[in-house]
């Protein structure tokens, strides 16, 4: 008997974060053996800066998915494929539609069977993965000491590794690297630089040359977007191992074959789900370069699903970046995900081990939205006056 697709459900939802509140568009599937699979499209407040119609989508998806058998994997992954392109951007909206569908539906299989996720993706290779706490971008001075305080206030809460965003202001990112380890010494771990492509290869290179000393262990987006030979420069020029995005499949090769890249960073926002999510990490396994698990920072489900995808990876995993709950101030679920001593705890129970709360998703409800944001806002992700 077919698990037969009977409805595609979406609601828009806003949640708070530090300077942003960002719009997220909560995905159920139900179907017509009585289970719902719950997914995430993570972030819309990201560039580019437009929104989609909600409900047309809705509407577009019900007439894509209705009356298909959620188990075919291959054809619904490329009928998604078809029916939402990717632009082989970062934060291309086809990719979060995709990804927000596909979870739900990796959701919807395991549940069904009656397992929990990592073990439909064939099993745990470790109990949880790592994470590093993002510090957002130095604007102003102040900035440096909202950061020094928030690096405290983490420790305290035991986490001890952090990501560094940098290239806005390089004197702001050097007085903000010298404080941080002055002041807290071998009590933090800096995973990384993150130059989010804001520079050149040439001016990256330079800034890493200055501030290598201070031990963090790679670099990520020292180069312009797309600029594989900028990457390859950094790469032979610092000899500090190199992460980029992989934006698509084909990307992800590319990345691996000119030799741009020692670490793929594998979001599943932007590849569009779990499904070619596992296509780029077999490609960083047979390509023996390493992963880390990239986020637009998303909501608890968002979140289990990186966790599931995290802990089953055949690939060296590095530590990774999902840590929205932490982040924002409201969420739609019964449990939040739970960290511990810098981890990510992938959740228990049958499918990503996340119910929603209907309390919470009609408290969180709300139109997708910009309100008066400017783009360097959007970027940095601080700032906002909608805080």
């Amino acid at each position: 008997m077919n698990v037969e697709i009977t409805d595609v459900r979406l609601t828009p939802v806003a949640s708070p974060r530090a300077g942003i509140v960002c719009g997220h568009v909560i995905v159920e599937i139900a179907t017509n053996s009585g289970v719902t699979g719950i997914g995430e499209m993570s972030d819309f407040q990201h560039l580019p800066m437009y929104h989609v119609d909600v409900a047309d989508l809705e509407r577009t998806l019900r007439s894509l998915l209705v009356g298909r058998d959620a188990r075919a994997i291959n054809a619904i992954s490329a009928l998604l494929e078809q029916a939402f392109p990717s632009s082989e951007s970062l934060y291309d909206k086809s990719g979060v539609i995709r990804c927000g569908v596909d979870i739900a539906l990796w959701d919807l299989r395991s549940k069904g069977l009656g397992v929990n996720l990592s073990e439909l993706l064939g099993g745990r290779v470790r109990s949880a993965l790592p994470i590093a706490y993002p510090i957002f971008r130095q604007r102003s001075a102040d900035d440096i000491e909202a950061n020094i305080s928030t690096v405290g206030t983490m420790l305290e809460r035991g986490f001890h590794r952090f990501r560094l965003y940098v290239g806005r202001d390089l004197d702001l990112d050097r007085r903000f690297l010298q404080r941080v380890t002055t002041e807290f010494s071998d009590d933090i771990e800096i995973k990384s630089l993150d130059f989010s492509n804001l520079l050149d290869a040439a001016s990256a290179a330079r800034f890493i040359e200055e501030t290598r000393h201070y031990g963090y262990s790679f670099v990520e987006a020292p180069a312009r977007a797309q600029d594989l030979e900028g990457l390859r420069f950094v790469r032979q020029r610092t000899l500090v191992p190199v992460s980029e995005h992989a934006v698509s499949e084909r990307a992800a090769l590319r990345l691996v074959a000119d030799g741009a890249v020692d670490i793929l960073n594998v979001g599943l926002f932007v590849l569009g789900g779990i499904t070619p999510a596992l296509r780029v990490l077999s490609l960083a396994h047979a390509a023996s370069v390493s992963a880390v698990i990239g986020t637009t920072q998303e909501l608890s489900i968002g979140t289990a699903a990186a966790a599931h995808i995290g802990v089953t990876a055949t690939a060296d995993i590095l530590a990774s970046d999902p840590v929205g709950p932490l982040l924002y101030r409201r969420d739609v679920v019964t449990a939040a995900v739970r960290f511990s001593d810098s981890t990510l705890l992938p959740p228990d129970g049958p499918g990503l081990g996340m119910q929603i709360s209907p309390d919470e998703l009609q408290a969180a409800r709300a139109p997708l939205t910009w309100g008066d944001l400017d783009t360097s806002v959007i970027i940095d992700r601080t700032g906002s006056t909608q805080a």
